[in-house]
């Protein structure tokens, strides 16, 4: 049986209206408290993990993975409260899938608790490995909740999905952080006075004010959360108290990777409140992290001097160099994030590290490697051998048609164009 082993790295993040425990790393959690009708509260402990931080196990047409999660709950005097576990897998029908930064294991523990000040302590192991990690323990203050008029800030995806005949809503499951991405998503501000018709929104971002509305629109449910077809969701339950969530569209829409500040207030002055989180950028390319490499970078499709022309700023304004530089190919200018930039830089990682023949040190800078950052992936690859018994790789694209043909001559994986 053949293991095939990624990173196990894991850490728990920031939770929205929480300081930063430690540094942000792929796996993500958050805790998420909503009063019962009973004067208890649900406590949901949510997770999620990116498929290549996982160990896969390879079976006879499938790769296997597993995951679990432990978690204690603690009293103020430190006596154990309740303790749980969950064991969650996923499995995927090819090895690409594996290492999708795309795809994630995502699952969440519920437990009921009265009101009072605890501590959570999760555990995390990967089922395939010995990798595992105890996580610093997280103090929660029900207390205090049953004293907000605001609740738990919620992030939403834009899309629902529908479970035993009721719409649910995806939950992003960041660690209470906001995506940076080209989906789009909502923020739901739950407010336990449903006599309330509205709220002032002011949204800091960066320390620059991106969003200052007033959002009337709001429905009136008891918030539950739930599994649904895969996903973390959100629905309605009977159990617990119903909340007036107010709902702030697309929030994401105008909002740059970083520190953002949510302030809630309202006309009457019953409310004000002050949330810290963040916009991530979870599939951020690597190739993109320095912004200065990420300038060398575009020397695939620029000429030197266009390269040398962008390097010659001062180096502390080379984010804004490189965000100028692809604002003009953005087909979304309306928003934040620039899809086209994203597709290169993520080519320019896939790359690196598909076309890295032996003695290469970068795969970007092969003939293949070059190919496909710039025209991307090809419809279809013939693989064959030349009257020289020398490996070829024919690279094939419909729209503009266009035809590459690689050679390995000395059969170390280094593939040169031969004709185009």
């Amino acid at each position: 049986m053949k293991k095939f082993l990624f990173s196990f790295f894991l850490i728990c993040t920031s939770l929205f209206g929480q300081p930063d425990i430690i540094p942000r790393l792929p796996f993500e959690s958050e805790i998420i408290a909503l009063p019962r009708t009973d004067g208890d509260f649900s406590v949901n402990f949510i997770y999620k993990i990116p498929y290549r931080m996982l160990v896969f196990e390879r079976k006879v047409d499938s790769f296997d993975a597993g995951f679990r999660v432990t978690v204690e709950i603690l009293d103020e005097d430190s006596k154990l409260v309740i303790r749980d576990m969950k064991d969650s897998k996923v499995i995927v029908n090819n090895f690409e899938e594996t290492n999708d930064n795309n795809l994630y294991l995502q699952d969440f523990l519920s437990f009921k608790l009265k009101s009072g000040e605890y501590k959570i302590s999760a555990h995390i192991s990967d089922m395939n490995s010995t990798g595992e990690l105890k996580l610093e323990p997280i103090k929660l203050d029900l207390e205090e909740y049953e004293d907000k008029i605001v609740q738990h800030p919620l992030v939403i995806s834009s899309r629902d999905v529908m479970c035993d005949d009721k719409k649910n809503f995806i939950l992003a499951n960041s660690g209470g952080n906001v995506p940076f991405s080209s989906d789009k998503f909502h923020l739901i501000i739950p407010v336990s006075d449903t006599l309330i018709s509205d709220i002032n929104v002011i949204i800091e971002n960066n320390d620059e004010v991106i969003i200052s509305t007033k959002v009337s629109e709001s429905y009136v449910i008891p918030v539950k959360i739930a599994e649904c077809e895969g996903h973390v969701s959100v629905t309605s339950n009977p159990e617990t108290i119903p909340l007036r969530n107010f709902v702030l569209r697309n929030v994401n829409e105008k909002l740059n990777e970083g520190d953002v500040t949510l302030k809630v207030v309202n006309d009457e002055n019953s409310i004000d409140e002050k949330y810290q989180s963040k916009i991530v950028w979870f599939n951020k390319p690597f190739s993109l992290m320095d912004p200065e490499k990420a300038i060398e970078f575009l020397n695939f499709v620029e000429s030197d001097s266009i390269v040398s022309s962008l390097l010659s700023n001062s180096s502390s304004d080379y984010p804004k160099v490189l965000k100028d530089y692809w604002a003009k190919f953005d087909p979304t200018p309306e928003t934040t994030y620039n899809e086209v930039m994203f597709e290169y830089y993520s080519r320019v990682d896939y790359s690196i590290k598909e076309f890295k023949g032996i003695g290469k040190g970068n795969g970007a800078k092969t003939d293949r490697g070059i190919v496909y950052i710039k025209f991307g992936k090809p419809e279809n690859i013939d693989r064959l051998s030349n009257p020289q018994g020398q490996v070829m790789e024919i690279w094939s694209y419909l729209n503009p048609e266009r035809k590459f043909t690689f050679v390995d001559k000395k059969g170390t994986g280094n593939f040169t164009l031969t004709e185009n």
